[in-house]
């Protein structure tokens, strides 16, 4: 009797499962050697952050971020700060106050290791976000390719700031949007973490510009019904007016916007370097991205808005080339889904791993770093007692990428320059650049500072003119130098 007739099919089909989503049909698309792969290379990226993370905490801005997350812990209002300089009188509102705090109390718990353990945990986390947001579209070959040139094209950017969790959120974010497209489920949860991620760092009006783009492409995609658009369109207004709502209050806004005036005065938010290594590798992903949109069947206005709004940020500055790299890997794998196709999501077992693989990693983690980032990096034998023996409030010339360290280890010096733009006036960032710069009218603006001691690099244009003034060397090495001002150097502030 025939299968038409009613009699039983054979049954291979129910011992051999091929359907779309099962483990079977997964393992034969996917072949051992790239699951392999895959997974050497995330060990690989595993190790290297470790790496990082195990080192001593080399970034100056680390240490101005445990400064003002220490005045935070003691004394300081988030709504009215105060300043740890008397040449930064600006008016300012924190925009990344709650890692601040969790670094300076880490510290205070654990000391540096702490912070650097902390650092190490933040990497693997950010590892294994990136592989989640790509995992649900592409192989675990094609994912850890896409996390390692992103990890690339980020790495210079990857120090301990709370920047790091803005990169994290920004993949979350791009994943989530492009999931709502495929499952048409509306993700409520972006404003409660938009809220979170407006505590945590500046570049939180990225989730809004993020879900603003979603929406106008999942309009032009016809991916939702109008109803379900409409809720979609919900998210990213309500995660603006959550903003609004951390313990800063509405005013971060404007303190978010301030921002963008200071830019000219700090190299990260300059123009890309466009033959840059690291610049070049993101346009390769650019490229890719581009060409699987042209080359997709069914073409899809979300992932150009995505994939515009990355040429965007990988053309506007240093700081937001890593935010195009993280745009890019859930993206890119996105693309790589044929509509209709079996997902190939992780299944538990893969999950278990991760998490198993990530845990192991903070552990080791955790025995390295008291033995090897217990202290910051190793200065001249001269500089802690000649600069810790200067009296409270003296005024001491430094430079943009020292005063973040010399602010966390001598709190008693009164600093002209460190690297928290916020807090300086548009003048008094401009009078430092001057300063450091050498420029015409520089030696009047300093000595209207009343600076008398400068702690600068030896080979700095600065030390050069500073010894054309007769200014003395009183301690030098090949990283750093002491200079006192001649005896009449501020009799003659008012002449200038």
């Amino acid at each position: 009797m025939s299968v038409v007739d009613g009699a039983s099919p054979q049954p291979p089909a129910v011992v051999h499962d091929e359907s779309p989503g099962s483990d079977n049909s997964r393992s034969q698309r996917l072949l051992p050697w790239r699951e392999l792969v895959g997974a050497g290379i995330y060990v690989a990226l595993l190790l290297v952050v470790a790496r990082f993370a195990a080192a001593p905490l080399a970034n100056s801005d680390t240490y101005f971020h445990l400064r003002f997350g220490e005045e935070f812990l003691d004394r300081w209002s988030l709504r009215d700060p105060g300043s740890v300089s008397s040449f930064a009188t600006a008016s300012w509102l924190p925009t990344q106050w709650l890692p601040e705090v969790v670094m300076a109390q880490t510290e205070r718990w654990f000391g540096l290791a702490g912070v650097a353990w902390l650092y190490g945990l933040i990497l693997v986390t950010l590892l294994a976000t990136l592989y989640l947001s790509a995992r649900r579209w592409a192989g675990p070959l094609a994912t850890t390719g896409l996390m390692a040139a992103a990890m690339f094209v980020s790495a210079e950017q990857l120090s301990m700031r709370p920047q790091l969790l803005s990169f994290m959120m920004v993949a979350v974010t791009a994943a989530a949007w492009l999931r709502t497209r495929e499952d048409q489920r509306v993700r409520w949860w972006l404003i409660p973490v938009t809220w979170l991620w407006a505590m945590v760092h500046g570049m939180w009006p990225i989730a809004i510009a993020l879900g603003v783009v979603a929406v106008f492409g999942l309009a032009l995609d016809r991916a939702l019904p109008p109803r379900k658009l409409a809720r979609a369109a919900l998210v990213p207004l309500g995660s603006a007016a959550a903003a609004g709502l951390t313990p800063v209050g509405p005013a971060l806004y404007g303190a978010v916007i301030g921002v963008g005036s200071r830019r000219q005065y700090f190299s990260e938010w300059g123009t890309p370097d466009f033959t840059n290594l690291s610049w070049l590798v993101l346009a390769f992903l650019l490229a890719v991205g581009a060409v699987l949109s042209i080359r997709r069947t069914e073409r899809s206005y979300l992932h150009i808005g995505l994939l515009l709004t990355v040429v965007a940020c990988a053309v506007w500055s240093w700081r937001t080339v890593p935010v195009a790299a993280m745009v890019l890997v859930p993206l890119i794998a996105a693309q790589t889904h044929s509509a209709g196709a079996p997902q190939t999501a992780p299944h538990r077992r893969e999950r278990q791993l991760l998490f198993a693989v990530s845990v192991l990693a903070v552990a080791i983690l955790a025995v390295l770093v008291p033995q090897t980032a217990d202290e910051p990096p190793a200065q001249p034998s001269w500089v802690d007692p000649a600069l810790s023996s200067l009296p409270a409030g003296t005024k001491v010339l430094d430079s943009w990428d020292y005063g973040g360290y010399l602010m966390w280890r001598y709190p008693q010096l009164d600093l002209l320059m460190h690297g928290y733009g916020d807090t300086f006036t548009l003048e008094e960032l401009q009078r430092n650049t001057d300063i450091l710069g050498v420029a015409p009218g520089w030696e009047g603006e300093l000595r209207r500072t009343g600076c008398t001691v400068a702690v600068l690099r030896p080979s700095s244009a600065l030390t050069r003119a500073l010894i054309s003034k007769n200014w003395t060397i009183v301690h030098s090495s090949n990283g750093v130098a002491e200079l006192r001002a001649p005896d009449n150097w501020l009799k003659a502030r008012e002449n200038s």
